[in-house]
């Protein structure tokens, strides 16, 4: 394959050299994933249980017969039926749920699908267990919706006595608030959490978390989204009154990271390439609920004749009853950039456009009981029309919204543009959006928005637009730069022929032992994969996480200690690298 793809004889001997290449630089990361994932389970069967769920993802369900009752009943109080696609996703996340293996899967569907309820659930079975469940969000808006949202349907339930307990912990929760649910957090008084990025602060500990939701995940940091690992869970409450009673505690239950369920309405590039044949299990929701009526999208060019048209079809839709949003990328008018138009700069001129009706602002700078006020006032109809920044951008529910505009539409992302398109749409109008491009150069790119309402297509779009980034570390776009050869925007179908070779290898050998020319090579390759650890450092796999060194990938334990204390390599000492890595990042070791 090297000698055909640098002195190919035709076309066609270059095209299979540089098939053969790419087949061999996804088999040995899938090999690696695959390798390092059974690594984690100690018994035979529970490795041929894991290899079966990777081999036939579609059987693996937990129906409805083996929910808790607390799950059933939580079910029975939403005021609508689940689609086929929500069933079968909390079918799969509960199934996971079950497994001594830390899920980390991430569920993707449209805007609008009803991922949120699903994520519900999943959390809802875990309290039933006797856990905790946090529920982390990018913004406070959201964060205070969906609590409202849980609140509401938990005192809808029936035949409960005692109803979980509900935080909400955002950066505006008063101080005194705050510490007192820490406080519960840690004693297990408190089932689930709600917040933003509070959640994640080193000072916020729990007595028992066993799954961190993500909402609208690539919002996140690729260092933010990781913290969760952190907060391993000890034991549910049941399960210590049952240790101090029997005087027998689980090793596994004590050092298990928590499942981590991430959300994402259009998966972008890094998320993709993440699903594809990074360390997450997928789930599409492709159904939307019932009598969904699809937005009519416009593109249209910020000229005078384009204003024009834009405020004839804003105040067609107002004299018809509906609301609007108009989104900025700015709050205020900027002396650097002053061809865009700012929400706060805007308020006079859209008031002074549409003296009858009522106009409102919105953006990230205001107070959160400000931020609440203006969103109550749109929502109950005060306010007609809301001049905002993308702070409405996520999961922001107002029915009765009937038609965006979106102010210098090209500069923001395609996955962004979809997203605020999800705004409208969701009550029984028809609704638009219209993109407003500043000059003619960038209507073409928003053309793809015109023509598409499917969020996998948008997203395949976008990864063929950016690339999927570094997978590994913190960059978000370009190409991957340990696979100098391969394209995932292209190669799609050799990374699951690849896929399907290593999940063979495996399932012949599940230590690759009788493959040791191909263990070798994974060692090489792979360095993320410890080939050869002793069984009493398995406990550990759990709490690994990983770093870049010199370029290298490598692997740690979150407490070095216990790589140097418990760790051997089969009578030899650990590699260099991670030896140099362990004792440079923590110089109290010494």
């Amino acid at each position: 394959a090297y000698v055909g793809i640098h002195q190919p004889k035709n076309i066609e001997e270059a095209d299979l050299a540089r098939r053969r290449i790419i087949f061999d630089e996804f088999f040995y990361l899938q090999l690696g994933r695959l390798f390092q994932m059974l690594e984690g389970l100690g018994t035979k069967i529970e490795k041929d249980g894991l290899l079966e769920k990777y081999r036939k993802p579609e059987v693996n369900a937990a129906y409805m017969e083996e929910w808790s009752s607390l799950t059933k009943k939580f079910l029975k109080a939403l005021p609508y039926s689940l689609t086929s696609g929500q069933l079968s996703a909390i079918s799969e996340i509960i199934w996971d749920l079950k497994r001594p293996v830390p899920m980390n899967r991430l569920l993707q569907g449209d805007v609008g699908c009803g991922k949120t309820i699903v994520a519900f659930l999943a959390c809802v079975e875990v309290i039933a267990s006797g856990y905790q469940a946090a529920f982390m969000v990018p913004t406070e808006l959201l964060a205070i919706q969906h609590y409202d949202h849980f609140v509401d349907l938990l005192e809808k339930m029936d035949e409960v006595d005692n109803k979980p307990s509900v935080a909400l912990l955002t950066g505006s929760t008063p101080l005194k608030q705050s510490r007192l649910i820490r406080k519960d957090l840690q004693s297990g008084n408190i089932s689930l959490v709600i917040g933003t990025h509070s959640l994640i602060a080193e000072k916020v500990e729990f007595s028992s978390l066993r799954i961190a939701v993500v909402d609208e995940q690539h919002r996140f940091g690729v260092i933010q989204r990781g913290k969760f690992n952190s907060k391993l869970y000890c034991t549910s409450t049941s399960s210590r009154m049952q240790a101090a009673d029997t005087d027998v505690s689980s090793e596994h239950d004590i050092h298990m990271a928590p499942h981590i369920l991430a959300l994402s309405a259009t998966p972008i590039p890094r998320t993709l390439a993440l699903a594809l044949y990074g360390d997450m299990s997928l789930t599409n929701i492709t159904d939307l609920p019932p009598g969904r009526i699809p937005v009519e999208t416009y593109i249209i060019e910020g000229t005078d004749n384009g204003f024009k048209n834009i405020y004839a079809m804003m105040l067609e839709e107002l004299e018809a009853g509906g609301r609007l949003y108009i989104v900025y990328p700015v709050i205020e008018q900027s002396d650097q950039l002053p061809q865009l138009r700012a929400a706060s700069a805007d308020l006079e001129t859209i008031s002074n456009q549409f003296q009858d009706y009522n106009c409102g602002l919105l953006h990230g700078r205001m107070k959160s009981d400000e931020k609440e006020e203006a969103l109550r006032k749109f929502r109950s109809g005060e306010t007609d029309i809301l001049l905002s920044t993308q702070v409405i951008e996520i999961g922001v529910d107002v029915p009765d919204a009937s038609m965006m505009v979106v102010m210098n539409a090209e500069r923001f992302g395609i996955a962004q543009l979809h997203q605020l398109r999800g705004r409208v749409g969701r009550g029984a109008r028809k609704s638009k959006c219209i993109l407003v491009a500043s000059s003619s150069s960038s209507l073409n790119r928003l053309k793809v928005l015109e023509k598409s309402s499917d969020g996998f297509h948008l997203a395949s779009v976008d990864l063929r637009l950016r690339g999927p980034g570094d997978l590994l570390g913190k960059k978000q776009s370009g190409h991957l730069p340990e696979f100098p050869i391969a394209r995932l925007e292209m190669d799609g179908n050799i990374l699951q022929e690849a896929h399907v070779a290593a999940l063979k290898v495996l399932s012949y050998s599940h230590d690759l032992e009788l493959f040791p020319a191909l263990k070798a090579e994974l060692s090489m390759r792979q360095p993320l994969c410890i080939l050869g650890l002793t069984e009493s450092t398995r406990h550990y796999q759990s709490q690994r996480s990983y770093a870049y060194n010199g370029g290298s990938r490598v692997l740690a334990l979150k407490n070095p200690t216990t790589l140097v204390g418990k760790a051997c390599f089969n009578n030899h000492s650990p590699p260099p690298i991670v030896k140099t890595m362990v004792l440079d990042s923590c110089s109290w070791l010494k």
